[in-house]
């Protein structure tokens, strides 16, 4: 039995209107995605489904806690997420590549599709709301590993003392203004 079946939306007997869908995401929804950079998680994702006659719109309101490293002493620490995402569902042809109004965020589906299944939209939304800069220890008010920042502080100061040598020729370059 597919994992993910329970992603898919039967939007062809859908009447006109909105539409609310609910789904718990854990580390078994992730399960099915191989390398994923979330491997565990508590998120609801609330999805708005409206639909017109010739489009739909997704809106994707995505909540909970995530599990991710700290930056610093790779502590797993529990992220909070809050996230919101729009997608448009067009039928018909997608306009060609090189066409200037190809939009990242507008999904082409055959007009002869009776399904959509939002499982790919979820992982990719969810895997956006990983921050750029990670947290660390202290920003959810814990402190990091003594014993790893123990290891990195000797690991500065076994650099500072024992500088490199192939980076001594760069403090003789001298830039002209």
């Amino acid at each position: 039995m597919d994992p993910l079946r329970e992603y898919n939306i039967a939007f062809v007997g859908l009447k006109l209107g909105v539409h609310e869908f609910n789904y718990k995401v854990d580390r078994t929804f992730f399960e099915q995605f191989p390398d994923s950079l979330v491997t565990n998680c508590d998120i609801n994702v609330d999805l708005k489904l409206t639909k017109e006659h010739s489009f739909m719109m997704l809106d994707f309101q995505i909540s909970g806690t995530m599990e991710q490293p700290c930056n610093r002493c790779q502590r797993p620490l529990n992220y909070p997420v809050d996230a919101d995402y729009n997608v448009l569902v067009k039928f018909g042809d997608a306009p060609a590549k090189e066409d200037p109004e190809n939009d990242e965020d507008v999904i082409y589906l055959d007009r002869n599709e009776t399904h959509l299944n939002v499982a790919q939209l979820v992982y990719e939304f969810i895997t956006l709301a990983i921050p750029v800069h990670r947290i660390v220890c202290e920003n959810v008010g814990l402190e990091c590993d003594p014993a790893v920042l123990k290891v990195l502080h000797d690991l500065n100061e076994q650099n500072q003392n024992n500088p490199d040598p192939r980076w001594a020729d760069l403090k003789n370059i001298k830039f002209k203004k």
